[in-house]
């Protein structure tokens, strides 16, 4: 690990240290037990912004990245922590030094980790003096977001200081709050239709045997195998978009199973009727809220509604040990809306440099490209029409 530089900003009546440590996924490695112990008492300590799981991204996707972590230290002590990969890259057909978040689709959603113990927080803008001034880019882009959260405000703070920004929305990311009342709990979903549903299925699966709802919390690899299958038996085998489908992915979701059970927050949640797998949820779970990024149903029993019945049974489950939020993750699809109206609002931040490819990329991507939106079709319309 090499640390590049080191910058006091006077932001308070302490100097904040920021650093830039570079080098490989070795880098994550090294900082990871402070890394985690920022994260307990961080303003948004979610499981996809820890170091294993940052580390397991590396190591399966891009193993030979060149990574960029930056660190942001108050009277000695970690108070932020900002995972990037710097890369040669081609955006809008232009050649551009490009910082992004080391997250892809699997990484549900990306955000810098910061204390929450601060009364008033200068790393934000420690940080961002830092990486104007002590580091060479084009174009910063982050992913999978969510607003009001450190990359949010560092993304202000780069905008205040005159540089060029950007903000597209993701899909929002929808959420289920467990009510701790049972009886609000048999209320849900709200969708009175599919709760009918739900209580017959529950009655026809009743005459083959108990339903049971397993909540697995050790790495067991004849279980995790046994939900890998399950994903790969329909549609996301069909089209290969399931976890056996790609080495690549088996082996991030192994790791995270692993480091997330070594750590006391895997969730792996299996139902069962007389033996038969009816749905799974590959779930994590930290500071009172469950997370799901992963999740599979068998299609042989889809008249029972297994991806629903099992929903209904993990939010019994979190009533009854105290977790206050089931956060299902990914896109807002059809099917999770018929549980909630309560989402997450992410978005992809882009902050471009004061360089000349920097402001021609601002150009290319945010005037030529919504104009070029904008004409293409009355374009076509006319030359479809002589």
């Amino acid at each position: 690990m090499t640390i590049a530089h080191q910058l006091p900003v006077q932001v308070c009546s302490e100097p904040v240290v920021v650093s830039a440590h570079r080098g490989g996924v070795e880098v994550v490695d090294d900082l990871a037990d402070e890394w985690r112990n920022l994260c307990a008492e961080a303003m948004d300590d979610q499981p996809f912004y820890r170091p294993e799981w940052i580390g397991a991204q590396l190591r399966a996707f891009v193993p030979g990245a060149n990574v960029l972590l930056i660190t942001a230290r108050l009277n000695g002590r970690l108070c932020l922590v900002l995972p990037l990969i710097e890369e040669k890259c081609i955006f809008s057909g232009l050649p551009v030094r490009r910082l992004r978040s080391p997250v892809n689709a699997h990484g549900a959603r990306f955000d810098g980790v910061r204390s929450a113990l601060l009364e008033s927080d200068p790393t934000i803008s420690a940080t961002w003096n830092f990486l104007k001034a002590s580091v060479k880019w084009d174009l910063l882009v982050f992913p999978y977001t969510p607003e009001g959260g450190t990359i949010d405000r560092l993304v202000a703070e780069a905008r205040a200081s005159g540089f060029r920004t950007g903000q597209v929305p993701e899909k929002p990311s929808p959420y289920i709050p467990v009510p701790s009342n049972p009886e609000l709990l048999k209320q849900m979903p709200p969708n009175s239709k599919l709760r009918s549903q739900l209580r017959q299925s529950r009655n026809r699966l009743s005459a083959r045997g108990d339903l049971r709802l397993l909540r697995v919390a050790t790495a067991d690899r004849k279980v995790i195998n046994r939900f890998y299958a399950l994903e790969a038996s329909g549609w996301k085998g069909q089209e290969r978009s399931a976890i056996l489908s790609d080495p690549r992915t088996r082996q991030f979701y192994d790791e995270v199973a692993e480091s997330a059970a070594r750590f006391g927050y895997l969730s792996l949640y299996l139902l069962e009727a007389k033996g038969d797998l009816l749905a799974g949820h590959f779930a994590l779970t930290t500071q009172g809220c469950c997370y799901s990024p992963k999740v599979a149903y068998n299609e042989d029993f889809r008249q029972f509604a297994p991806g629903h019945l099992i929903v209904s049974e993990i939010l019994e489950d979190c009533r009854t040990r105290g977790i206050r939020v089931f956060d299902i993750t990914g896109p807002n699809d059809a099917w999770k809306m018929k549980w909630t109206n309560h989402t997450h609002a992410l978005n992809q931040y882009f902050v471009f440099g004061q360089t000349l490819v920097g402001r021609l990329a601002h150009a290319a991507r945010f005037r030529l490209q919504p104009t070029v939106a904008r004409c293409l079709p009355r374009r076509l319309k006319a030359f479809m029409h002589g």
